[in-house]
């Protein structure tokens, strides 16, 4: 998700573009005779060293600061030192949605607390706004005060936000009906494929974990189970949700919620689908000793607890209606209930978790059919003959090919022997819409890129750290590096969410920070030497 030889001969036009002529300041730009220097660490097996050493000489130019990249050899290795509050400097960040809310991309990252908040940034204003977004009537009244609460985050800055990754992906001379969603993953129920077996081969990853709703949440496994479950909703391409197995999801005051489910529908080993196979299933996800990874999707739910085990507040009223009771009301609860956390279990899932997860009965519009899954080399779906939704398969099935280079996957697409790629590799993206002849994809998606400033950091805490984060955002030329890097397959950031998202608003106030201004960002950088010399 994250091809290492092309990637460096383009960022060293990056490093060109950046100072190019008409943009030039780096010949005014102070020299600084300070020992500090200013680092992004970043994995050095996801091939990000090209722009994280563009974005450093975009600061050295403009600020005459000692700026460059800190390499980790992989990402685990660095994951751990940010998880373990190692980090000396900034260092690369990301997200790509788990639902299609402004909320999924604040509050998990910037909330006092939340579990993705690698900088440790707090903001009582900021928590508030989001409260209140919370809180609101309605999905559009909410969006107004995520909007003010982002409004707040480009004056803090705790992380500079870059640009938006598009998906960049194609599909082979055998199929057709090739559609990506919003979240960068292909409609895959809806390929197309004619001659042979019709079973459509696809790009995938060894899933990092048993195949478990509230155990899954990576992508590899995630794309799997998004094909052989049925939740309550599920999303359209646009990112809309539309109703799966709920009839229906409603709510009075926002807090207490009556979920009816349609009756008649079934797992693949017969089990009707109840209002308990989900009540059973959340319950499991949320208990704190069984230590499920996507745990922290039911803490809005009363009841949920990180601290000891507990029940949530569902309460099941007849086989098919059940009640959620959240801590306080959220307008967006039912935006969220077609992630994989949210979605229910058999009864015989329970009896061995960990020998459910290599063999999950499931109820989607495929199933893993039997005996295929061959571990870090495929896994073979076909489609269900008692699913009854909108995602009804068009195909023979999908074979998900677990591939450990997307450059090699690239090659088999163009050869025809790969029917779907999710993701070009960076060595063909300036050649993948020729080389595909009108089979490619390159859409904007759900996916925000940017590097974390600690707030302990020396030097940018406090009124300092403000002026000096804002200069550093200012000293970055996101539309030369993502010209000349990623060759148009990145869209520079307006704010912090994603432009895919409903309510994304390019006009927030403050946020000219993400604008490259040379000049602003070095006077913004002598004001802060004026508090404390860099």
């Amino acid at each position: 998700m994250h091809a290492a030889v092309a990637l460096t001969a383009i960022g060293a036009l990056a490093l060109t573009a950046c100072s190019g002529e008409s943009n030039d300041t780096s010949s005014s730009a102070p020299a600084s005779t300070s020992s500090n220097k200013f680092t992004i660490a970043y994995n050095g097996d996801g091939g990000h060293q090209a722009w994280v050493d563009a974005v450093a000489n975009s600061i050295k130019n403009t600020l005459g600061i000692q700026a460059e990249g800190q390499p980790y050899a992989t990402f685990a290795e660095l994951r751990q030192d940010v998880q373990d509050r190692k980090m000396t400097g900034a260092f690369r960040t990301g997200w790509q949605a788990d639902y299609p809310s402004l909320y999924n991309f604040l509050g998990p990252l910037y909330g006092t607390g939340a579990g993705s908040n690698d900088g440790d940034y707090s903001n009582e204003n900021f928590d508030n706004l989001l409260r209140q977004g919370l809180t609101a009537g309605s999905v559009e009244e909410a969006n107004g005060f995520f909007d003010q609460a982002q409004e707040q985050l480009f004056t803090d800055l705790p992380v500079i936000p870059l640009w938006y990754s598009n998906v960049t992906g194609g599909y082979s001379e055998n199929v057709s009906d090739v559609e990506f969603g919003w979240n960068s993953q292909p409609i895959y129920s809806a390929v197309k494929k004619d001659g042979g077996d019709g079973i459509v081969i696809a790009n995938g990853s060894e899933p990092a974990n048993p195949l478990v709703p509230g155990m899954t949440n990576e992508t590899g496994g995630g794309r799997i189970m998004d094909q052989i479950f049925q939740g309550l909703v599920s999303y359209k391409a646009d990112g809309s949700p539309q109703n799966e197995l709920a009839e229906s999801i409603e709510s009075e005051d926002s807090q207490l919620w009556t979920i009816k489910i349609k009756p008649g529908h079934k797992f693949q080993n017969g089990e009707e689908v109840t209002a308990k196979s989900f009540v059973d299933a959340w319950n499991y996800g949320a208990l704190l000793s069984n230590a499920q990874l996507s745990s922290y999707f039911f803490e809005s739910i009363e009841g949920f607890s990180y601290d000891e085990d507990s029940e949530l507040a569902l309460d099941i009223v007849d086989d098919h209606t059940f009640t959620v009771k959240l801590a306080q009301p959220e307008a967006d609860f039912p935006l969220r209930l077609g992630y994989t956390a949210f979605m229910p279990l058999p009864s015989v899932a329970f009896e061995d978790m960990e020998a459910y997860g290599q063999a999950p009965i499931a109820n989607g519009p495929y199933i893993v059919k039997e005996g295929s899954w061959k571990h870090d080399t495929s896994i073979d779906l076909v489609p269900n003959p008692d699913y009854d939704g909108p995602r009804t398969a068009a195909n023979k099935g999908i074979r998900f090919v677990f591939y450990t280079s997307q450059d090699t996957a690239y090659t088999d697409l163009l050869a025809n022997n790969l029917d779907v790629l999710d993701a070009v590799p960076d060595s063909a993206f300036a050649t993948f819409e020729t080389d595909l002849n009108g089979r490619s994809v390159n859409q904007a998606s759900a996916v925000f890129q940017s590097f974390t400033i600690p707030e302990k950091l020396e030097h940018f805490s406090g009124e300092e750290g403000i002026l000096r984060r804002q200069a550093i955002s200012m000293a970055i030329d996101r539309t030369a590096i993502t010209d000349a890097i990623f060759q148009g397959t990145r869209t520079p950031a307006k704010d912090f969410t994603s432009p895919v998202i409903a309510g994304w608003n390019d006009s927030l106030k403050g946020s000219e920070v993400l604008d490259y201004n040379p000049e602003k960002a070095k006077e913004l950088w002598a004001q802060a030497d004026a508090i404390s010399t860099w």
